[in-house]
């Protein structure tokens, strides 16, 4: 089940608001410096047209009351109109064709930062449920929301600008008028954030719902889910749950529409029907029975008590949403000022000759529980061997190769690379040495050479790419595909894309390690997608590939183990057998029952 945030989480105080509103405008500075001086340049000019609308008014009626020159009347109407006019143009090049380039410019460059703080945060951190939510909301989010605080940023202080403005004029005409929006508008200020609070609280509370049958959704239309919707009666319970979610929903959505009804009440009397109404009749009395009151000056007060009711009804609205800006920042705050737990610092990776563990043992840190998934893992692999990790699900041996690879470093006990601890090196520089074919291994929509390489492609790289998909038993496939290995992968954008097997896949992925050279090389279950017979055959391809490489198979064929020089046999996070193939049957231990077992069913001997 899904938490429910405590209320006071959903609130920043202003200073915490403006001082990460400041920090995302950096990155505005930082890849469009332009823009905000251009969005400056545009608040400064649309206030200045606003005031200049309410004198222009004053001035007309007043002159034509007046029976002033109509030529005189006309040109200074052109004149302010034609400014009016070509602040209204700069206004719409600025908002139609700079802003969608220059939040194009921000997008890219925030990705950029954002991948690679993605490619150099701790494996744990995706353990972390929290973590990983807010990291991926604000990737998503980045796409619009800098642009949008800016956008938000123009309009506060042209807001601020306007409002001081018009209520000078206002006080100037009238100043009784003006203290009266003033009271108006603050108690409509006051209620206007307090109805923001209760909107916030509700969108909170909504928010519980929504990841549930958002999760619903995804489950009835994602690909890899479609079998299983048809079989059992799974889509029946979610079709039931959809029901008493949207019924949940409903109850939480009635229970706020009622308390905001009173105070939204409120709030349009103050905001809307007081300012309005009240303002306009007022103005009307007193131009009746005040004979010194001039039309203009008439006309320029219900055109600035307007513009004054909507300026700080527009101001309330956007302030209110700088909150919610703030609660964005602060997760992509949180995610980018992360440090790494599994650093080092030397660069300089020596080629492989010993990996040695002393008394490790690890639990997960997010795991939900205490216990460890290793415990007291002491072994030794050297350069060149061909070492076999064996065991029941659960055991603990895809956990020992992410320890192996660095991925998470021993809660106790310690790795030693070549006689040194492993937590001296870089992490990245580290993992250099080491390919892994993982067992939820993925093909990207790429062509089959990029797959291969793992990244951009170039003509000098045929050969390694050939040979790596070679020493994978690809060959036969190879042959078939429309454009070798410059065949589109998956579908995905692609018509002319292919898509492999489960075995063919497999072999791709186990390609990427020869390909890269690795002095270890770590294969999770390298022919579980395998039929026995091309289990075999890419059993030999790899010995034959690798006769200078250290090899480190995890499978639960034993089949495969036959040709390891050291078997380690796990149960729960313990090593309880070691040896040779031969030395391990000769024990008539719980290795040599699990590959019995399974010499009856594949008839291996």
């Amino acid at each position: 089940m899904t938490k429910k945030k405590k209320k006071n989480e959903n609130k920043h105080p202003p200073k915490k608001v403006l001082k990460n509103l400041i920090f995302m405008l950096k990155f505005s500075a930082k890849y469009t410096p332009k823009y905000l001086w251009i969005t400056v340049i545009d608040s400064v000019l649309r206030a200045a047209s606003t005031v200049a609308g309410v004198l222009l008014t004053k001035y007309i009626f007043d002159a034509i009351e007046k029976e002033q020159d109509f030529l005189r009347i006309l040109i200074t109407v052109l004149i302010v109109g034609g400014a009016q006019a070509a602040i209204e143009l700069f206004f719409l090049w600025r908002y139609e064709v700079y802003r969608p380039v220059a939040e194009l410019a921000i997008h890219e460059g925030m990705q950029k930062e954002f991948y690679a703080k993605a490619r150099s945060l701790d494996q744990s951190c995706y353990d972390d449920p929290e973590f990983y939510n807010d990291f991926i909301w604000a990737i998503r989010e980045s796409d619009g929301r800098v642009g949008w605080i800016v956008l938000n940023l123009n309009v506060v202080p042209i807001r601020i600008i306007s409002l001081i403005s018009i209520f000078g004029i206002l006080a100037y005409l009238d100043i009784w008028l003006a203290l009266f929006f003033v009271v108006s508008s603050g108690l409509g200020m006051y209620i206007k954030f307090a109805i923001s609070r209760r909107e916030l609280d509700k969108k909170n509370d909504l928010n519980y719902y929504d990841r549930e049958l958002s999760y619903i959704h995804r489950t009835f239309y994602m690909p890899d889910r479609a079998k299983e919707l048809r079989q059992g009666e799974i889509s029946e319970l979610y079709r039931g749950e959809l029901a008493r979610i949207n019924e949940e929903k409903t109850e939480c959505k009635k229970k706020h529409g009622k308390r905001l009804l009173g105070i939204s009440t409120a709030s349009a009397i103050l905001t809307n029907t007081l300012p309005n109404a009240g303002a306009t009749a007022y103005l009307i009395i007193r131009y009746i029975l005040d004979s010194g009151m001039s039309l203009g000056t008439f006309s320029a007060s219900i055109q600035a008590s307007l513009r004054l009711y909507w300026t700080m009804n527009d101001l309330v609205s956007f302030i209110t949403i700088m909150n919610e800006h703030s609660l964005y920042v602060e997760k992509v705050r949180k995610f980018l000022e992360y440090e790494p737990t599994v650093v080092g610092d030397k660069k300089d990776v020596p080629s492989f000759e010993k990996l040695e563990l002393r008394g490790v043992s690890f639990a997960y840190p997010f795991s939900g529980e205490a216990k460890n998934i290793l415990s007291d893992v002491s072994l030794e692999i050297n350069k060149g061997e061909k070492i076999a990790f064996v065991g029941y699900n659960g055991a603990g041996k895809t956990t020992l190769t992410k320890l192996l690879m660095r991925l998470y470093d021993p809660s106790e006990g310690e790795i030693l690379y070549n006689g040194v601890s492993s937590t001296v090196y870089s992490p990245e520089d580290y993992r250099q040495h080491i390919g892994a074919v993982f067992q939820d291994y993925k093909i990207f929509a790429a062509t089959l050479a990029e797959n291969v390489v793992g990244g951009e492609y170039e003509d000098s790289m045929e050969e390694r790419v050939r040979s790596a998909l070679s020493a994978a038993s690809f060959d036969e496939k190879l042959g078939s595909l429309p454009k070798g290995i410059h065949t589109q992968l998956t579908t995905e954008f692609s018509e002319e894309g292919v898509g492999l097997s489960g075995g063919e896949s497999q072999k791709v992925a186990i390609a990427r390690v020869f390909a890269g050279d690795f002095d270890i090389m770590i294969l999770d279950e390298p022919s579980s997608a395998l039929d026995p017979i091309a289990e075999y055959e890419l059993n030999q391809s790899i010995l034959k590939s690798s006769v200078d490489k250290t090899v480190i198979f995890i499978s639960h064929r034993l089949s495969t183990t036959r040709m390891a020089d050291r078997i380690y046999m796990f149960d729960k996070g313990r090593i309880i057998e070691s040896g040779s193939h031969e030395e391990l049957m000769a024990l008539d231990g719980r290795y040599a029952e699990m590959y019995r077992v399974q010499a009856k069913k594949y008839k291996i001997e």
